[in-house]
């Protein structure tokens, strides 16, 4: 009997999750240097009440997105505020920048500047990554002419921008570089752990993962149905020619598969020498038919070593839903041991009702 196990978050959820996080600290840090820039006294710099002002404000818009992202992370895990995000990160980590710079007379949190370049190239979309070179350039651009405009009164300011601004493109870069090999790595690796080595076929925590996926896309008027395949006596295959032909047959019934499946069935090796294939039809005799053609194609192979399949079918008048995929399994299988018991190579149907 087969039970549906605990499915676990997918990649892409936990990379919204962590981008979650990161908006929080990201803002929250610079929320906390605008409202030190606010609070503290000044040391041997000028003290504007407009930029006192500005402090306050950045104080709070970084403060609230900071606590936005805590308590609604969902509000900002998306994409459709990527854009958004990019300008109150910039606008944030400058106004602080600049709080340090203007009222203390000091440039120690310079590098704050590099934070939604980071943001940019980890979290969101990468198109964006480009807009925000240039959105950090001029933020460095600014802030090195606030600081020869207030402690070196130096007309070098361009240089210094240009000295700053260098390693802040190029740290954003190479974040974005190993960005995307990380996420390809990752990508990899979720397939690997989702295909079956053999055949090439997806393994059964892949049918469990995308069971639902093949319900979505079900056309109208269809039902979907599940075939459970196992090839007759496959063992005496492995005792008389040896296991390297058992992998051959395997995968030449892989093949074979493959090439009876339409765009958006999915082709499952759940383990030795049984197989799941899910896929939609109108009626069950159309189903029916498509998996004796199957069947027929892949005994008349001389790679199959005259090896038969039986098959069990689960096909339903009604519409099937993604939480049914545990009684279309049982169902099948049921199938598939009445075939069995009625001597192999060949379909039994088990409808539900």
């Amino acid at each position: 009997m087969f039970t549906l196990p605990s499915a676990g978050p997918h990649l892409l959820a936990r990379l919204a999750q962590v981008k979650g996080w990161a908006l929080t600290l990201f803002f929250g840090g610079g929320g906390l240097l605008a409202l030190l820039a606010f609070v503290l006294p000044t040391h041997n710099a000028p003290d504007p009440v407009g930029g006192r002002v500005l402090f306050a404000l950045t104080a709070l818009l970084g403060l609230g997105m900071s606590l936005l992202a805590l308590v609604r992370p969902a509000v900002l895990r998306g994409k459709r505020l990527d854009e958004l995000l990019m300008v109150l990160g910039n606008v944030c980590s400058l106004t602080s920048t600049l709080g340090e710079t203007l009222l203390f007379g000091s440039q120690y949190s310079a590098m704050v500047l590099l934070w939604p370049m980071v943001l940019a190239t980890g979290f969101l979309r990468r198109r964006l990554l480009w807009w925000q070179v240039g959105l950090s350039s001029v933020c460095v651009l600014i802030l090195a002419y606030a600081k020869t405009t207030v402690l070196t009164h130096s007309a070098l300011w361009p240089l210094e921008a240009l000295i700053t601004a260098v390693p802040v493109a190029f740290t954003g870069l190479a974040v974005s570089f190993f960005r995307a090999a990380a996420v390809q790595e990752a990508e990899e690796l979720a397939r690997l752990v989702r295909t079956d080595p053999l055949t090439g076929l997806a393994n059964r925590r892949a049918l469990f993962d995308d069971f639902e996926t093949v319900v979505a896309r079900t056309p109208a008027g269809h039902r979907v149905g599940l075939v459970m395949l196992d090839l007759d006596h496959f063992k005496q295959v492995n005792d008389q020619y040896g296991h390297q032909i058992g992998d051959e047959v395997l995968q030449c019934f892989a093949q074979t598969l493959r090439g009876h499946a339409r765009d958006g069935d999915l082709l499952v090796r759940v383990g030795g020498e049984e197989f799941v294939w899910v896929t939609a039809e109108a009626h069950a005799d159309a189903l029916l038919a498509r998996v004796e053609t199957a069947r027929s194609a892949y005994s008349s192979l001389p790679e199959a070593r005259a090896v038969t399949v039986s098959a069990g079918v689960a096909h339903g008048p009604g519409e099937i839903t993604a939480g049914q995929l545990s009684e279309l399994l049982n169902a099948a299988d049921t199938a598939l041991y009445r075939a069995k018991e009625e001597g192999r190579n060949r379909t039994h149907v088990f409808a539900l009702r």
